[in-house]
């Protein structure tokens, strides 16, 4: 059958990445609404498609591969990979 597919990690990020995630946000200066979007996402257990990924809150996109969130991009940012809805 088909396997599960990994759910995306927040909670045991390297603290170098992390610390990487923190300082795009803040320069990107994303709004707490979307912050809040992404807040409620991560809580819902999101499921990572295998590769590269991006999920558009609106004022940022949120970039991964696999299991793990590697960088945040500006909504003018292109961002490569699947885009999860």
């Amino acid at each position: 059958g088909r396997t599960q597919l990994p759910k995306i990690c927040f909670s045991e990020l390297p603290r170098g990445l992390w610390l990487h995630l923190l300082q795009r946000v803040a320069e990107r200066h994303i709004s707490l609404a979307d912050l809040s979007r992404l807040q409620d996402w991560v809580k819902s257990g999101p499921y990572a498609p295998d590769g590269d990924w991006y999920k558009n809150f609106g004022s940022f996109k949120l970039c991964g591969s696999g299991e793990h969130p590697r960088t945040v991009l500006t909504k003018d940012m292109k961002a490569f990979g699947k885009e999860i809805r």
